[in-house]
């Protein structure tokens, strides 16, 4: 009985957790600027479709024209070509907000510096991985504990310099990203 009130309680929290805007936010918003800041964070109608469900809980109306007024101003800060590149680099996401005329290019230097990102992510996750392999090599019991903790390092090694080879790859098609056409 009490696992489920448990569990019970965790669900709402949880729920809870999946609104965009409480009530005290729906009754005190100035839409245009909830619009703005939603535009300058590139994030989709979908989250307009989300507030209205909440804030139609509170009892209060989205003054929709506001927000999507409020949003394009954001949108066209946002949808700067060079905005794609510092937004791929931190691994935000890119929801492919940005207008037909410049979204094929916001698109490509968004998903070159991505891929750096996810190229530094990985060879810090295997240099993470091959201290832990270090550490389990200087703490081993045994011949066999050893050996075992020596073919991971090697296998690590290997997939370090490849790792690295990514990086510099993906950071050489960053730079071709970042030059100035001719």
């Amino acid at each position: 009985m009490r696992r489920a009130l448990v569990i019970v309680l965790s669900a709402l929290a949880f729920l809870a957790g999946c609104t965009t805007m409480s009530a005290d936010e729906c009754r005190a918003a100035n839409w245009s600027d909830v619009g703005l800041r939603d535009g300058l964070e590139g994030k989709t109608l979908s989250l307009l479709n989300d507030r209205v469900k909440d804030c139609a809980e509170a009892r209060v109306t989205v003054d929709t024209p506001r927000y999507l007024q409020g949003r394009e101003q954001g949108l066209l800060q946002f949808c700067r070509i060079e905005n794609a590149v510092p937004l791929g680099l931190n691994g935000k996401s890119y929801q492919g907000v940005c207008p037909p005329a410049i979204d094929p290019e916001f698109r490509h230097r968004y998903q070159t510096a991505r891929d750096v990102f996810s190229a530094r992510t990985d060879l810090r996750s295997l240099e993470s991985r091959r201290a832990t392999a270090e550490e389990r090599l200087r703490n081993a019991g045994n011949d066999d504990e050893r050996r075992r903790a020596r073919d991971e390092l090697r296998e690590l090694d290997l997939d370090m310099v490849r790792a690295r080879d990514r990086l510099r790859d993906t950071e050489r098609d960053q730079l071709d990203v970042d030059a100035p056409s001719s």
